[in-house]
């Protein structure tokens, strides 16, 4: 299958498309994928064609009919080959998407190449534009204006920027060459990049034995407004951060711990496979309920391994473990649905905040369950082992052989290396949804922390309000339940106008604390319809500030 990529229309930012292949049957379908691996909901990419046309091979126009939202049969009754030309607006600047103007063209082949689905294993090619001047971050081979890949998979794994506007520099670490880029407004300190990137690459080969591609890429997409996201690959990462001017300053410890994370990934998930995604069904939703391994591990491990290889200080550790805690008590939706249940139902609701406490978070709550397993394993074996141990054993014995791992066996892993049954932990704290403060307590003792409990000190919070930040007003973006703005009916959207009469304007918190011994009457509007409402004392179930120290 082959693709040649034009960019006459960029400042427009569409990306013309012409794709090709043989064909022998009366009838070919073309597939655009539903999704691509990382992002577990379906994409809608299709959206973004605007023109659609199939011809044979001497140009003559074929009749094809949409099948589904993203696939098209064609008549190939009378054909050797197709041709398909197509646009594909390419307007979104993100981690996991494709973008075209007159500076770059970057592309996430996954969400805007068409394929035949029966010949996915088939060899791919794609003709690239590339003007003098301009460099290519891509993580397989580019030459003579093309990029070649082994099968549809690989090309789906492959993102790629073209840009005079790239720098880069490169490290190696157990024979691998890992390749360091940037895109955009940055000046990189090199030299500190380096010396923290291979600490903590180093340490990750150390873990697993040995890396499960030829070379590796970061491509740091570097925008110059506030953003924040990483997208993960076998042989490279697209990470997208900014403000261009804090990137090497405050954002730096963002940096590293984005590319710790996305470089563990190519382990955990993209060669260690739940057995529902081995391989991957592009065409559909591909359920599993082991986001909480991809996911919770991943965050777990990223921040763990900058710490043991002592990029991260413990203090610096200390302050990732307690945003952790900060994210997993502001969801109330971990009380209602398990972390395995919310790992299957990402396909659903997707990543935003959806409904009001309906579920758990893969990402925090997974890395506090790994953190929990990661010392029960250390406990059982004397320190013998780790889950570090359980995630090689999982690389060596199912990924490295392109065998797809189970729940139970990722279980089984568990007991095998602590020693311990994991029946009543599992069941209570991965597929059901008690509360695990008090086995949280108990690790972080083991693991030498000490997990401690206060109000919070806003009184928005302590009256159960967490609002949105920078609104003009003050909206809220979730309420505690039970606590007295629960109790008032307060709910998320809602946005308070006035409290005892005073207008608020970015000092609720103040008001309420200036009011928190007499009445309250806050005016609030929700759906265009204003009304009053009457706030009671706060009570225990407002937000607390979990710390460890």
């Amino acid at each position: 299958m082959n693709y040649k990529l034009d960019i006459s229309n960029k400042n427009q930012h569409y990306l013309n498309i012409e794709f090709s292949a043989k064909v022998t049957g009366k009838e070919t379908l073309l597939q655009l994928p539903a999704w691509r691996p990382g992002r577990y909901e379906l994409g809608n990419f299709a959206k973004n064609i605007q023109q659609f046309e199939v011809f044979d091979e001497k140009g003559k126009s074929i009749t094809f009919n949409k099948q589904t939202k993203d696939s098209w049969l064609v008549d190939t009754s009378k054909s050797i080959e197709i041709r398909v030309k197509y646009n594909y607006y390419a307007i979104d600047f993100n981690a996991g998407s494709t973008y075209l103007n007159s500076e770059v063209l970057y592309v996430n082949p996954v969400n805007c190449f068409v394929y035949i689905p029966e010949r996915i294993e088939d060899k791919c090619t794609v003709e690239i534009p590339k003007e003098k001047g301009q460099k290519i971050a891509c993580g397989v081979t580019y030459k003579g204006g093309k990029i070649t890949a082994k099968n549809f998979h690989e090309l789906a794994d492959t993102p790629f920027v073209v840009s005079s506007n790239l720098q880069s520099k490169s490290y190696e670490s157990k024979g691998v060459k890992f390749i360091v880029w940037f895109y955009g407004e940055c000046k990189p300190d090199w030299k500190k990049v380096i010396k923290d990137f291979k600490k903590f690459t180093d340490y990750q080969n150390k873990i697993f034995g040995d890396f499960p591609a030829k070379g590796y890429h970061f491509i740091n997409i570097i925008h110059p407004y506030k953003t924040y996201h990483g997208v993960e690959h076998t042989t490279s990462t697209v990470i997208v951060l900014g403000p261009s001017y804090e990137v090497m300053k405050d954002r730096y410890v963002d940096l590293l711990g984005v590319s710790s994370h996305e470089l563990y990934h190519a382990w955990n998930i993209k060669t260690i496979r739940p057995a529902e995604m081995n391989p991957y069904d592009y065409t559909k939703e591909n359920y599993s309920k082991l986001g909480y391994v991809a996911e919770g591990v991943t965050t777990y491990m990223g921040d763990l391994i900058l710490f043991e290889s002592g990029v991260f200080d413990r203090e610096a550790y200390i302050l990732e473990l307690n945003q952790y805690l900060k994210r997993h008590y502001s969801n109330g939706g971990r009380l209602n649905k398990s972390v395995a249940d919310s790992s299957y139902d990402t396909w659903l609701d997707g990543y935003g905040i959806g409904t009001p406490d309906r579920k758990s978070s893969i990402y925090v709550e997974g890395a506090l369950l790994s953190f929990m397993i990661d010392t029960k394993i250390r406990e059982g074996s004397k320190n013998k082992y780790s889950l570090h141990t359980v995630m090689k054993d999982l690389y060596q014995n199912y990924g490295k052989k392109g065998i797809g791992y189970t729940e139970l066996d990722y279980k089984n892993l568990i007991e095998k290396y602590s020693g311990k049954s994991m029946n009543i932990f599992f069941k209570k704290y991965v597929w059901g949804h008690e509360d695990f403060t008090s086995e949280l307590k108990k690790c972080f003792k083991l693991r030498l922390f000490e997990l401690k409990r206060k109000p919070s000190e806003l009184s928005t919070e302590q009256f159960g309000i967490i609002l949105k930040p920078k609104a003009a007003k003050a909206n809220i973006l979730h309420v505690q339940p039970g606590s007295s703005a629960h109790l008032a009916g307060l709910s998320r959207e809602d946005k308070i106008l006035t409290i005892n009469g005073h207008l608020v304007n970015h000092n609720l918190d103040q008001w309420l604390e200036y009011f928190s011994e007499d009445k309250i009457e806050l005016q609030v509007l929700n759906n265009k319809q204003t009304r009053q409402v009457i706030l009671p004392p706060k009570n225990k179930n407002q937000f607390w500030e979990y710390t460890v120290k």
